[in-house]
């Protein structure tokens, strides 16, 4: 059977196949609804990893490349002005 889902929705059940093991986000308008289906998927059990809530983009960023770094699968969802704020962790990738 088919379903509808939002865009965010569909985001959110893609990054549960894909199994990371750290989830590292700050919401921010317009991908607050990616995090928000994520966190659910965390709670109701149907996606196992580290949600980690941060103050910042920039935290964002600094949690998944440490994660990476230790050689975990990270994930972390922004929109264009987050990614500029992401920028000065990016270039230490």
């Amino acid at each position: 059977m088919r379903e509808a889902l939002e865009g965010s929705q569909a985001i959110a059940r893609a990054v549960a196949l894909a199994k990371p093991d750290v989830v590292a986000a700050y919401p921010i308008t317009p991908q607050t609804h990616i995090v928000e289906n994520i966190s659910k998927l965390v709670a109701e059990g149907d996606l196992h990893t580290e949600f980690v809530s941060v103050e910042s983009e920039f935290s964002a960023a600094s949690v998944v490349l440490g994660a990476a770094a230790a050689g975990a699968r990270a994930y972390t969802a922004s929109a264009s002005q987050g990614i500029l704020l992401m920028s000065e962790v990016m270039f230490n990738i």
